[in-house]
């Protein structure tokens, strides 16, 4: 009949075939992770999407330190940008240009 014999996979083929598995499950975790958050969000912020398309360092730092709206309610910009400042990675987040 019409059959292979399956290939055993040593050394470095095997490794990269590891490797590409597990990248594709990161990629597809990764992907069900955004979902989740785009699903929090459209709840409890639906503002926020349209500020921040993609999850950036600032849309990242605006999550950390001011998670729902009503944590920006009545603050001024400059308390709200020394909030922002204190997170890794943001060098100095600023005042909207317009």
């Amino acid at each position: 009949g019409r059959f292979s014999y399956p290939r055993i996979l040593k050394g470095m083929e095997a490794e990269l075939r590891v490797g590409a598995t597990f990248r594709s499950k990161l990629v597809e975790e990764q992907g069900a992770i955004r979902n989740q958050m785009i699903r929090w969000l459209d709840r409890y912020f639906p503002e926020f999407s349209q500020v921040f398309p993609s999850f950036g360092k600032m849309a990242l730092a605006v999550l950390e330190y001011t998670p729902f709206p009503s944590d920006l309610a009545g603050k001024e910009l400059e308390e709200v940008l020394a909030l922002y400042r204190q997170s890794e990675g943001l060098q100095s987040p600023q005042k909207p240009k317009a």
